[in-house]
């Protein structure tokens, strides 16, 4: 009854950050609370309404199903899609609970709650972003495994990847956590037993790429190659040269007076997040781990990445409410991390401000807090799997 209330007040509280964003970006501030995304969205909409390609909207970068959900823009209001995204990350808070719940029965409302009134998570969704979307669906998949409905889990990853792309690499540790065993004598008949194929694992296997074979198909015979390009292809070969919390931003930015960036240099930014994400993988491929395996995946996979917004945290966020109860930190703790976390944050914004708003060049400056950014990334990871070995162990 507790979470029912909760969830109300919740979902209140989304309300009054949409209609306030109405307000808000009326007034002619030149900032606006709304994600300039939602704009795209709805564009998009726009141009499939009318019978035409959601990619004649520039920079649509997504899955035509985005655009298709955010139709009702148009034909009732221009609130619609927030309070889609919204719902969704109501939804998120019910998956974590069911999560929580068959682990730490006592913690299912409080993790919740994190969840529920966390000012990330109200703030992307009630902006207009969509990835509240896709992290329910990564949940569900979650979910689903380790209830060992490998069926659904299966489905539902497709669906996700289809929604996003990035949640294509959790593909390696869903395969392995699948008939894992612990009674291995040595690290290397580990690593070969969990790749032999099993009748489980061909099943989820077949399942996920017929699903997104289903998913994929009629957009690419409505839209053809430049689905695949905008939504798929291009984010594989992103480089934003705008500023952004990338430790790589500034490289972007220097190379972008080149018409081709170096093979070397494409190497260089993308071989260390795959050797990261597979050992990881691996170090943390029992389904007990799963919860916290796909958390340390997706906070490598922003934190080095060639492109970093805000909106990329939830991400990992949205682990961190069913991690809490395997960590088992103090407030202190907490507060410490959020501070490690937090404050180089503001030194980046501080600068990109005076570069956006007083004209400032301050792109050098900003590249050296995101270098900071990057190092307390790195230091916050390190402590989490810390504490997460310590208290394995003590259990």
């Amino acid at each position: 009854m507790y979470f029912i209330w909760h969830t109300a007040l919740a979902f209140f509280i989304r309300i009054f950050m949409i209609l306030f964003s109405q307000w808000y970006d009326n007034d002619d501030t030149g900032v606006h609370y709304t994600d300039i995304d939602y704009k795209i969205f709805t564009d998009a909409a726009q141009h499939m309404w009318e019978g035409d390609s959601p990619y004649m909207r520039p920079t649509y970068r997504y899955t035509p199903l985005i655009a298709m959900l955010l139709i009702p823009n148009i034909l009732l209001h221009n609130c619609w899609g927030k309070l889609l995204f919204s719902t969704f990350d109501l939804a998120i808070a019910v998956v974590i609970r069911k999560l929580v719940l068959k682990s730490h029965p006592g913690l299912g409302n409080v993790c919740a709650y994190l969840w529920l009134y966390n000012p990330l998570s109200i703030v992307i969704s009630t902006r207009g972003n969509a990835d509240s979307i896709s992290c329910f669906f990564v949940l569900i998949t979650l979910l689903a495994h380790i209830e060992n409905c490998y069926i659904l889990s299966a489905i539902c990853f497709a669906i996700s990847v289809h929604v996003r792309i990035y949640p294509i690499i959790y593909c390696l540790v869903y395969y392995l956590s699948i008939d894992g065993e612990n009674n291995y004598t040595s690290f290397s008949k580990m690593i070969l037993s969990r790749l032999l194929p099993t009748r489980k694992k061909i099943l989820f296997v077949v399942i996920f790429i017929l699903s997104l074979i289903v998913l994929t198909l009629p957009w690419y015979y409505f839209y053809g190659q430049q689905f695949l390009d905008e939504a798929y292809l291009y984010h594989s070969r992103r480089l934003d040269v705008r500023h952004n919390f990338s430790v790589y931003f500034y490289f972007n930015y220097l190379l972008s007076s080149f018409d081709q960036t170096s093979i070397i240099y494409s190497i260089v930014t993308k071989l260390p997040t795959l050797i990261l994400l597979v050992s990881t993988s691996f170090k943390f491929s029992y389904t007990k781990d799963l919860s916290f395996c796909l958390f340390c995946l997706s906070f490598i996979m922003v934190t080095f990445n060639t492109v970093m917004t805000s909106q990329y945290f939830v991400w990992f966020v949205s682990f961190l409410p069913i991690c809490y109860p395997f960590i088992n930190l103090t407030y202190i703790e907490i507060i410490n991390l959020v501070m490690i976390w937090v404050v180089p944050q503001i030194g980046w914004l501080t600068f990109a401000y005076c570069l956006e708003f007083l004209g400032v060049n301050t792109f050098q400056l900003i590249w050296i807090e995101s270098l900071m950014f990057f190092l307390s990334n790195v230091k916050v990871l390190l402590i989490m799997i810390d504490y997460y070995k310590c208290n394995k162990l003590k259990k």
